[in-house]
């Protein structure tokens, strides 16, 4: 019994970890578009396009975005497009990271 006991904290405390480091979000200045907390801004391009360093977006991260009200309207290889009130961002994922870009029509 103690053995399976152990077993359930450990696999808890996983979850934590995780749902800490990938399930925290943040605003970021693309419209508003969340990205992982500790995401960390390599270059901003323009005010509509910037770039992350973040190992593995997951589906953790983009489940967050789903709950912040984005859907995803297209998909094409590391590039997918997501959609909120009018408003479109694009993430390309890379191997260091991301870059997300806001649509320029204001």
């Amino acid at each position: 019994m103690k053995k399976k006991t152990l077993i359930l904290l450990i696999i808890g405390l996983i979850s934590l970890v995780i749902g800490v480091g990938f399930g925290t979000v943040k605003s970021s200045d693309v419209n508003d578009f969340p990205v992982p907390l500790n995401a960390k801004v390599e270059e901003i391009h323009s005010d509509q396009s910037i770039s992350y360093s973040f190992i593995g977006i997951n589906r953790l991260y983009l489940q967050q975005i789903k709950l912040k009200g984005w859907k995803e309207v297209d998909q094409m290889g590391g590039l997918k497009t997501f959609e909120k009130n009018g408003n479109k961002v694009d993430i390309i994922t890379f191997q260091s990271g991301f870059q997300i870009i806001g649509d320029s029509e204001d």
